[in-house]
């Protein structure tokens, strides 16, 4: 799939994510892999589902969320970052799983496509939050659903990004009432809220509606 248009803000967040491709999957600790699989398990994924991974990264996500979709359904693995998407697409998922290099700012699938959008690690870095929110609810079906999903808290995260520091130092979790204000400003309402100190984790539903 082609890779959508990057600002030059995007660029950079590009930049350093490549650059941390080649090692990202070390810092992906047996617990924290529990955790993702856990979440996922809770999101009540069918045979089917046409699902979108936002920030996809090196794929981490891709096994648990085949395991719920079985040999139906598609995944879309959208990253920033091509050499993320590299060391994804060196594990030889199979052809459920589709890449796309992309800013989720201008993400490249049609009006009402997705049934389920994750963004696991990802939310902090876009940009522009409500401009992204509004092109992930582009692409969700009627009552779609959008995840945003850590595996530590908001307060941790938060944190680990400013000690960080650089690109990266401002790219912050918003708290419970900011993030239902962008929510609905794209549409999509809360109808799961979780922030604890082993994971943080908010469900949002597009409007059938739209």
């Amino acid at each position: 799939m082609a890779a959508g248009p990057v600002s030059g803000v995007a660029m950079q967040l590009q930049e350093y994510f490549d650059q941390l491709a080649p090692t990202w999957d070390k810092e992906l600790t047996p617990e924290r892999l529990e955790c993702l699989g856990n979440i996922v398990k809770e999101l009540g994924i069918k045979p089917g589902y046409h699902v979108l991974d936002i920030g996809s990264g090196t794929g981490a996500l891709l096994p648990f969320l085949m395991t719920e979709l079985g040999k139906e359904g598609r995944i879309v693995a959208l990253d920033i970052s091509a050499e993320m998407l590299v060391q994804a697409q060196a594990k030889k998922f199979p052809p459920v799983v589709g890449f796309a290099q992309a800013d989720a700012l201008a993400i490249p699938l049609a009006d009402g496509s997705m049934d389920l959008a994750i963004c696991s690690s990802a939310f902090p870095h876009f940009s522009d939050k409500v401009k992204a929110l509004k092109e992930i609810a582009r692409v969700l079906k009627a009552n779609g659903r959008l995840v945003i999903c850590h595996t530590m808290s908001r307060e941790t995260l938060n944190r680990l990004h400013q000690s960080i520091g650089g690109i990266v130092a401002g790219d912050l979790l918003p708290d419970e009432f900011q993030l239902r204000g962008l929510l609905k400003q794209a549409g999509l309402k809360i109808i799961r809220f979780e922030d604890r100190p082993e994971r943080y984790m908010v469900i949002a539903e597009k409007s059938a509606r739209q």
